[in-house]
């Protein structure tokens, strides 16, 4: 038995681990399997569904992130980073609600530790995104050349 709760306890911190390392991604999984579940009602079939939105999660991945690293303008950074960190505060309160509504009953503290949740994975999925920097031979060749004085 006691095997069990050690047992229980790191599936418990590996999975806590493991929301808030894919917290970034959860505007790409949402564009997926929103676009997944579209391409299905709309009689294109299953196979072309699943690859219609893994494509398109990955599109949205790679695009963020691309834009995010090449744009420099703050205001057009700040509203990428708020489309990504937005559906990941979303995911981390119901995924912080469904783990503790198991041990508390519901009321104003499961909505509270919920919204510490959920701003907790917003804060950690923007700290993500902004790590995303252009590479030191992108910004070498980025600067134009300098003009010297003979």
């Amino acid at each position: 038995m006691t095997i069990f709760l050690v047992l229980g306890l790191f599936v418990g911190l590996y999975l806590l681990w493991l929301l808030f390392r894919l917290a970034v991604h959860a505007l790409p999984v949402a564009t997926g399997i929103g676009l997944a579940f579209w391409m299905r009602d709309h009689d294109y079939g299953y196979l072309a569904a699943i690859l219609g939105g893994f494509t398109a999660g990955i599109a949205v991945l790679v695009i963020g992130q691309f834009l995010f690293t090449v744009i420099r303008s703050p205001i057009v950074r700040l509203a990428i980073a708020l489309l990504f960190t937005i559906p990941a505060g979303v995911a981390g309160y119901h995924a912080v609600r469904g783990v503790i509504g198991l041990a508390i009953e519901p009321g104003t503290m499961l909505s509270t530790l919920s919204w510490i949740g959920a701003v907790t994975i917003a804060v950690t999925a923007w700290v993500r995104l902004a790590s995303f920097e252009i590479s030191e031979p992108a910004k070498i060749a980025a600067v134009p050349p300098t003009m010297t004085a003979r």
